[in-house]
């Protein structure tokens, strides 16, 4: 479980389980693992979705007709304490027992890590009771920010629309581990449209983006597990719809908005694994864990941009669930 995927260039992959962890989690039983798995990653699967739901905008004007923009744009999620842990209750679990003798205890999230080793204690009617070690999380210590960046664009359309569009290819993030990510956003602005706005010192605009990330994680090569084709494969969509408003002034601009973003994760760990102990020992299993969050909420920005000719540069920060830094760097006109 030490092992720290980065994702887009930096951004953290959620499903990066060892291969010793596979096989304790497994000797649990399915559905003691699959119920597990649910509650340790779902912390991760909430910050990505939140982390690609933002970087979209720096202004509430939009392009004119063929008029573009290129840069790359980088986030810093903030993860609360909060995140970094969860409550197992043995109650909500088959034959499983706390070996603190507790029925439930606080234990680390895949974003938090345990202060001592956490075990339990599997009774099995097939062979003698397993105890497991309950993996920490992707670092040596609680994660408290998770960085990402791409790159991403901007087209001017018709009648004050303008296309966005982010994409990073699929690349090699750390050994075995490869990412790719794109999306697709329209913004549309009002303040041409209706005459009093034209006076104000402010343009009006609303945004709608839609991002797309995929990780792929091959764990064959050095595989403690006897099984094949074994892969961790994660997919993750996050939604924004947004208000956007910003200011008229020709170099330094202020701008926010306030929004709703939504979106799922879904993890899997793919391939046949063989059970060492457990209920399960020496059955082969075939795609044993498949993980699915859904998370939801209002956010609020509010940020700042600067214009150099055709350079610009921005940089906002976010209230939401996971609250977010956004920096970009941009040139076109």
């Amino acid at each position: 479980m030490k092992k720290c995927m980065l994702l887009l260039t930096l951004v953290l992959c959620h499903v990066g389980f060892s291969q010793t962890d596979i096989d304790q989690i497994l000797e649990a039983g399915i559905d003691n693992a699959q119920r597990f798995s649910g509650e340790y990653f779902a912390p991760a699967g909430e910050s990505l979705v939140n982390a690609m739901s933002n970087g979209w905008y720096s202004t509430a004007k939009t392009k004119k007709l063929w008029h573009f923009e290129v840069g790359i744009v980088g986030n810093l999620s903030f993860v609360r304490d909060e995140k970094q842990s969860f409550v197992l209750d043995t109650r909500n679990y088959t034959n499983l027992i706390l070996s603190s003798g507790q029925t439930r205890q606080e234990v680390a999230s895949a974003l938090g890590n345990n202060q001592q080793d956490v075990s339990v204690i599997v009774a099995s009617d097939q062979g003698p009771a397993v105890e497991i070690v309950l993996p920490d999380g992707f670092g040596d210590s609680g994660i408290n920010s998770i960085p990402s960046g791409f790159i991403q664009g901007s087209l001017g359309l018709i009648k004050s629309t303008e296309i966005k569009l982010r994409f990073l290819p699929r690349v090699k993030a750390v050994q075995d581990a490869e990412i790719q990510l794109y999306g697709v956003g329209f913004q549309h602005e009002f303040t041409d449209w209706v005459f009093p706005l034209k006076r104000w010192p402010v343009r009006l605009s609303a945004l709608i983006g839609y991002t797309n990330v995929k990780g792929f994680y091959d764990i064959n090569s050095d595989s403690e597990v006897s099984g094949t084709d074994q892969e961790v494969s994660l997919q993750t969509n996050s939604w924004l719809i947004t208000s956007v408003v910003s200011t008229k002034f020709p170099v330094f601009n202020f701008y926010g908005g306030l929004g709703y973003y939504f979106g799922s994760s879904n993890a899997d760990v793919l391939g046949t694994y063989q059970v060492q102990n457990g209920s399960l020992a020496s059955q082969i299993i075939t795609d044993p864990i498949s993980v699915r969050n859904k998370t939801n909420g209002v956010k609020a920005t509010i940020g700042a941009r600067v214009k150099f000719g055709i350079f610009k540069a921005n940089m906002d920060y976010t209230l939401q669930n996971y609250n977010n830094l956004s920096l970009g760097l941009n040139f076109g006109w």
